[in-house]
């Protein structure tokens, strides 16, 4: 008996090291014999309730009992799960390859699940438009400290005598975008805004006691160059204002006038130290400087700071609102940090460059700006969600994305939409592009997407309308639960 005993048991363990093999040659078929062999698995191979019980395996009497009381050593609920999940990937991507077959030309897709990409589209890059700022943060978090705060300086050579400075003060960008006065905040759509306050060094000079202010007010914008925009932007860019004019001492991103319609500082340096005078004058101090923007000399004291929000705050503002004035300073940081040079050209080099380390095995992106907003700028869709898949959606990244129907840049959308407050997404649109990415919290888990649609028919709606039926269609797929993948390929009963 003991021989036929063995037979058996190597037979039943043998078939159990078969399994991922024959899994394989069936998932080389389809996604419907896949489904169909997995659930073949079904019925269990029994082993005897005692293997060492010859009675077990030659009482034809009591062989019946004996299977009653078995085992299971091959359970669907265990073995068929990679099945079921390559069978979903193949449903998907049939799906999709549909779905998304008469989508303006060039486009491309892709979509993440359980960290795993389950569809693909690209054939080549694209024209990201501002979901290129994902980029931007993902290389800017490469090189800065998180938790780190810009940093404003106010540094003189003189001393406060009986409330008179009398003397040189400099006034020292350290590349804050976010420097705002009340009233520039105010005009914002979207409440409330993000800023450091501009009246704050204001109160912290008059706290040291200064009643009169005499000499020179220099500003200082040396940390960045003084390109005031990205030099491969056209004109009307710099015309229609889509950024403010670029310094790394900056005030109301520039914008000198906003009431009616945005009018743009020549020099934002020097507009930046002549607001400063004038609410110092509004708080009783007598001012009479010469203006004045130079490098400021080393061995200055310091006599009073304006400090930014964390550098992560800045970085989620700068996704949340698409801020492209943010985005083009941050990119210069990221240049000075990386090479030494606060330059569009230098931040633009290092973000490419960081980001195809991060990802080595993907197409490395085309970088030209910060925001998005440069037309040469190229990117894939599987580097793009690769690249949310990397951070994850408990990221500080992912709760800088703006959310459906409830902030940023998607609080007007979605609305009465199913994925409201569940889509949380980077936008991007440019004349003939329309762009996505981000992910959908479905019923069962997560789904990590990137759209990006060129050649988009101009005063159209169809990219976003191609938007709202992908995440609606996302909406629908299963994450991490196998009986509901098996759903899903079923159909509905």
């Amino acid at each position: 008996m003991r021989p036929l005993r063995t037979a058996v048991l190597a037979l039943l363990t043998a078939a159990a090291g078969l399994l991922p093999t024959l899994a394989a040659v069936r998932m080389n078929t389809s996604a419907d014999e896949a489904a169909a062999y997995a659930a073949a698995l079904r019925t269990p191979v029994f082993a005897p309730a005692d293997p060492f019980d010859p009675d077990d395996l030659d009482d034809p009497a009591g062989g019946n009992e004996a299977l009653a009381s078995a085992v299971p050593l091959l359970r669907a609920e265990r073995a068929p799960d990679a099945l079921w999940r390559a069978a979903q990937e193949h449903h998907i991507g049939t799906e999709m390859a549909a779905f998304s077959s008469d989508w303006p030309e060039p486009h491309c897709l892709a979509i993440w699940i359980d960290g795993t990409e389950v569809f693909s589209s690209d054939v080549e890059v694209v024209i990201p438009a501002s979901v290129q700022k994902l980029i931007t943060a993902a290389a800017a978090l490469a090189v800065v400290d998180p938790a780190e705060q810009l940093v404003t300086q106010v540094l003189t050579d003189a001393e406060i005598v009986d409330g008179v400075l009398d003397g040189t003060v400099w006034v020292v960008g350290g590349g804050d975008p976010l420097i705002m006065t009340q009233s520039y905040a105010d005009s914002h759509r979207r409440q409330p805004q993000l800023r450091t306050p501009m009246e704050d060094l204001a109160d912290e000079l008059v706290g040291l006691g200064i009643r009169s202010l005499h000499g020179k007010l220099i500003a200082d914008e040396s940390r960045y160059d003084a390109t005031r925009f990205p030099e491969t932007w056209p004109q009307r860019y710099v015309t229609q204002l889509h950024s403010g004019p670029l310094s790394a001492l900056s005030l109301n991103d520039g914008i000198t006038g906003f009431t009616t319609a945005l009018t743009a500082a020549e020099h934002p340096a020097r507009w930046f130290v002549s607001t400063l005078a004038d609410l110092l004058t509004v708080r009783g101090v007598s001012v009479d400087v010469e203006i004045d923007v130079s490098t400021a000399p080393s061995g200055m004291i310091e006599i009073a700071r304006l400090t930014s929000p964390p550098l992560i705050e800045i970085i989620q503002q700068m996704l949340r609102e698409s801020d492209n004035t943010t985005a083009e300073l941050m990119l210069r940081e990221i240049g000075l940090r990386s090479a030494g040079e606060g330059s569009t050209a230098a931040g633009a080099a290092a973000a490419a460059r960081i980001v195809s380390e991060m990802l080595p095995q993907l197409s490395p992106p085309v970088v030209m700006d910060g925001s998005g907003l440069d037309r040469q700028n190229q990117l894939s869709c599987s580097l793009l969600a690769a690249l949310l898949d990397s951070f994850g959606t408990d990221s500080a990244v992912a709760a800088g994305l703006p959310i459906a129907a409830r902030s940023g840049t998607l609080s007007h959308r979605f609305a009465d939409h199913p994925v409201a407050g569940r889509l949380h997404a980077k936008t991007g649109l440019l004349t003939g592009v329309n762009s996505l990415a981000g992910f959908v919290h479905t019923d069962s888990g997560t789904v990590m997407f990137a759209q990006i649609l060129n050649g988009v028919p101009v005063d159209s709606r169809l990219g976003l309308e191609l938007q709202e039926s992908l995440v609606g269609q996302l909406l629908r797929y299963p994450v991490g639960d196998v009986a509901a993948l098996r759903g899903l390929m079923r159909g509905p009963a």
